[in-house]
């Protein structure tokens, strides 16, 4: 899903680039439709995501950590706390990264959540930059675009990374939850 969420634009910009009179004749007419159904799925995307958050942070309390500081439902709402929203979701998901890989103390820093911490802010810029400066136009998507490729990138390792780890943890049907 996340895949299909950062490679979407890519794939209209390309469309449009490649055949535009195709392009103005097919999808320029259903254009909002388009939009809606883009901005449908990454709602989707983001509560998939939400919901593995959730589920990788039971499996901790399965596995019998009792000293984090975060509980699983916290990971998520701390994306939606107004300006805690630019820290505290990094400190959580931090916390699961390390903690899913033995890592103590929980708040030691770790390259890739960073980098995909970094990426999200970014991201998040980017998008906000180019409709607020770029407008209308290609420029602006195109590098939100960009942005959207490599945060998923990032956040597929940090997914994997945090799933394999948890493959090891000494809870009951760990295993399973992911298989």
């Amino acid at each position: 899903m996340i895949v299909i969420d950062a490679l979407w634009n890519p794939a209209i910009l390309v469309a449009a680039w490649m055949t535009p009179e195709l392009f103005q004749r097919f999808v320029t007419p259903i254009a909002n439709t388009v939009d809606v159904a883009a901005l449908l799925f990454k709602i989707v995307t983001m509560i998939v995501f939400c919901r593995w958050i959730l589920v990788a942070g039971n499996n901790l309390i399965a596995a019998g950590f009792e000293d984090l500081e975060f509980t699983p439902w916290s990971r998520i709402w701390w994306f939606l706390v107004p300006f805690a929203c630019l820290i505290k979701p990094f400190h959580g998901m931090r916390e699961l990264w390390n903690a899913s890989r033995g890592v103590y103390p929980h708040d030691l820093n770790d390259n890739l959540v960073a980098a995909w911490w970094a990426l999200w802010l970014l991201a998040g810029l980017v998008a906000w930059l180019a409709n607020a400066v770029a407008g209308p136009g290609t420029g602006g998507l195109l590098a939100g675009s960009v942005a959207d490729i490599v945060l998923a990138s990032v956040a597929i390792a940090l997914i994997r990374g945090i799933a394999l780890a948890q493959t090891g943890l000494d809870g009951s049907k760990l295993n399973e939850v992911f298989a």
